[in-house]
């Protein structure tokens, strides 16, 4: 290859590559630049602009995808509601004025809801409404108001309204049914206490009659003087406090009694057993005896068993966190009877000992009035008893025989069951098969665009080539003549600022890009107008002949450089074959044709050169003073002009700049 020692004519086109430019001098590496992003983000979001049928086909595939599958799973749902209503059951029978009525032990809203949802109530429910019982427990839902006695509870099923009607009254009737037997049993055994004690009560009443008798036979007494009188009146309202206090004590037992074996009851340990039989025996329908699963299910049950029967002998303790909330409840309600008692315990002493200090004043009277007194006291004493306890009895008796229950269930109506059709599923899952797919779509469209490497846009021609952006020219299909021209004026007026001219105002230029038919030729052409209309010498050297205008073979101009005469406002041709090979004899020649056109003032030389992938290339790019980059959008691919790049800087060339042709708005609308 020549240099410029070697051939003097070759010296000054090269001396004008060493003239400083805002790049830099030649061969300097390209200026630094930030980290940047392997990709322009903005094409991301034209890319999906531009694609916008596909993403909105992609959605309402995917959206009638989903809503076929909704179509076949999700069917309609019935769902029915009912109210439970606490119901105040003390006082309701009324036999006598003395003491206070017979009163049921009180059912707490939260004990009720624990025991609706036990195993046996719902085993009951399960066999009178024909379902599985885990079926009727998934559909149950039991809601306590707040601030109120009331229980809605709703029952949502996919069969029909018919069955979800039928199981939730069987429910709620069962519930109310079950609380009746509860109030019932209790009242029963109160009633047989009661029935014993006023058994004893007469017993004793008559000896004390008989006593009377005698006694006033004997003694001959008829009338008691008013003192006694008024102390056997405090007496007798002493003993009537005293034995209402002493039935509430005993009656305390009792139901202490009846909440311990309630407790023993609701051991979680018979939970766990009740739970363990009813799996048994579903197990059972499924498989033999001999299946392993029915085998290790019975060892759990004998095993379950064992811990309950020897917890039996045990005391009653409280019951740990997390275990049934009944026994909970219970537990409490013992506590408190327990309680109550002690209180009965301590009226009991103090009642023993007031009598005592009245007993104390009636013996100032006559020994016979006092014997008279005393047994007309006790007549009395037992008397108020005898008529406490009888009224206490009829009471217990009536609620035995007519339990009213704890609750009242309002029942549930046909008419009145919601029902939830699966329009609403269908539609969101429509809706969200939509949205998914076009997010789907949407990053497939990203990720083919952003693996792209081809140059679209101003950022990623910037990105790849490290160099400033000169000019941009648009799609030629949508610009006249006239916008043409306009065009090539602006953009040669901006590039002659940023060139570098010769000490004759001569400007060399060359056009490369990274392949063929990217549009150097195009180029090179308007801007080879837009010059000559500056009243400049033009000489283009290109491979495409002009539709008009003089032209000349470059073989011809190189073999006699003086045939090339061109003034000022005048544009000339040079046509370079396609095939052209720059050896070291060509190269030779083009070094003299521009030493001989150099004494031309203001010349300027636009050069297409051939692509940048043919090796010959670089050697006719070495004698350019100044070089432009031009890609052609979605033509140009970024790795393969990298390359070029850099082996074309570390031959030394200089790069003014990088225009881009057939650039497109990545937002024309915008």
């Amino acid at each position: 290859m020549n240099t410029p020692a070697d051939n003097p004519s070759a010296a000054e086109p090269r001396d004008a590559r060493t003239s400083p430019t805002a790049e830099g001098p030649a061969g300097s590496p390209p200026p630094k630049a930030g980290p940047m992003l392997p990709f322009d983000p903005w094409r991301l979001l034209a890319a999906l602009l531009r694609r916008w049928p596909i993403l909105l086909l992609a959605g309402a595939t995917f959206a009638v995808l989903a809503g076929a599958a909704g179509y076949f799973k999700f069917t309609a749902e019935y769902k029915a509601a009912a109210q439970l209503m606490r119901q105040e059951s003390s006082g309701s029978f009324r036999a006598s004025e003395l003491g206070e009525a017979f009163k049921p032990r009180q059912l707490s809203v939260p004990t009720l809801v624990s025991f609706m949802k036990s195993p046996a109530v719902l085993q009951r429910v399960s066999e009178r409404a024909q379902l599985p019982a885990r079926a009727i427990a998934s559909g149950l839902t039991i809601t306590p108001e707040r601030n109120t006695d009331l229980i809605s509870v709703s029952f949502a099923s996919r069969r029909s309204a018919q069955t979800a009607v039928r199981v939730l009254n069987a429910f709620g009737n069962e519930v109310v049914r079950l609380t009746r037997e509860m109030q019932s049993q209790e009242a029963g055994e109160i009633n047989r206490l009661l029935k014993r004690q006023l058994t004893k009560a007469e017993d004793d009443l008559r000896a004390v009659n008989r006593e009377v008798l005698d006694f006033s036979r004997q003694a001959g007494l008829i009338n008691v003087d008013k003192e006694t009188d008024a102390y056997l009146r405090s007496l007798g309202e002493l003993d009537m406090r005293y034995e209402t206090t002493r039935i509430d004590f005993e009656t305390a037992d009792l139901k202490i009694a009846a909440l311990e074996r309630e407790l023993t009851l609701n051991n979680p340990l018979a939970e766990k057993l009740q739970v363990a039989r009813e799996k048994l025996a579903e197990l059972l329908q499924q498989y033999t005896l001999a299946n392993p699963l029915v085998e290790e299910q019975k060892a759990t049950v004998a095993e379950l068993e064992a811990k309950l029967k020897a917890g039996e002998s045990k005391p009653i303790a409280p019951p740990r966190q997390g275990e049934s909330g009944l026994a909970a409840t219970f537990y409490a309600e013992l506590l408190n009877l327990k309680t109550q008692k002690s209180v009965a315990a301590l009226q009991l002493e103090k009642l023993k000992t007031v009598r005592a200090e009245v007993d104390e004043k009636l013996r100032g009277l006559p020994e016979k009035g006092m014997q008279l007194v005393r047994i007309k006291a006790r007549q009395q004493s037992l008397e108020t008893a005898q008529s406490l306890l009888a009224s206490r009895q009829r009471e217990a008796q009536l609620y035995e025989e007519n339990a009213f229950g704890y609750y009242r269930f309002f029942e549930a109506k046909l008419e009145e069951v919601d029902v939830a059709g699966r329009s609403n599923k269908l539609f969101m899952l429509t809706l969200a098969g939509g949205v998914i797919g076009l997010l789907l779509a949407a990053a497939v469209v990203c990720l083919v665009e952003s693996v792209d490497d081809r140059i679209k846009t101003v950022a990623d021609l910037k990105r790849i080539t490290r160099m400033p952006l000169l000019a941009t020219l648009p799609n030629l299909d949508a610009l006249d003549a006239v916008a043409q021209s306009n065009w090539a004026f602006r953009t040669w007026l901006a590039l002659q600022a940023k060139l570098t001219t010769g000490p004759r105002r001569q400007l060399t230029c060359g056009f490369i890009s990274a392949s063929s038919g990217e549009g150097c030729s195009t180029w090179v052409e308007l801007l080879g107008r837009a010059a000559s209309h500056r009243n400049e010498a033009v000489i283009v050297v290109t491979n495409r002949a002009p539709l008009n205008g003089i032209s000349r073979p470059l073989d011809e101009a190189l073999a006699n450089p003086s045939i090339v005469a061109v003034s000022p406002g005048h544009l000339q041709w040079l046509i370079a074959p396609t095939d052209e090979c720059w050896n070291t004899t060509r190269l030779s020649q083009w070094q003299s044709a521009v030493k001989a056109w150099s004494h031309m003032e203001g010349l300027v030389l636009l050069v297409e050169l051939t692509a940048a992938d043919q090796p010959e290339t670089l050697l006719f790019a070495e004698e350019m003073p100044q070089l432009i980059w031009l890609a052609g959008n979605g033509m140009a691919r970024g790795r393969e002009s990298g390359k070029a790049l850099q082996s074309y800087r570390h031959a030394g060339c200089h790069f003014a700049g990088a225009v881009l042709n057939r650039e497109i708005k990545l937002f024309p609308w915008l």
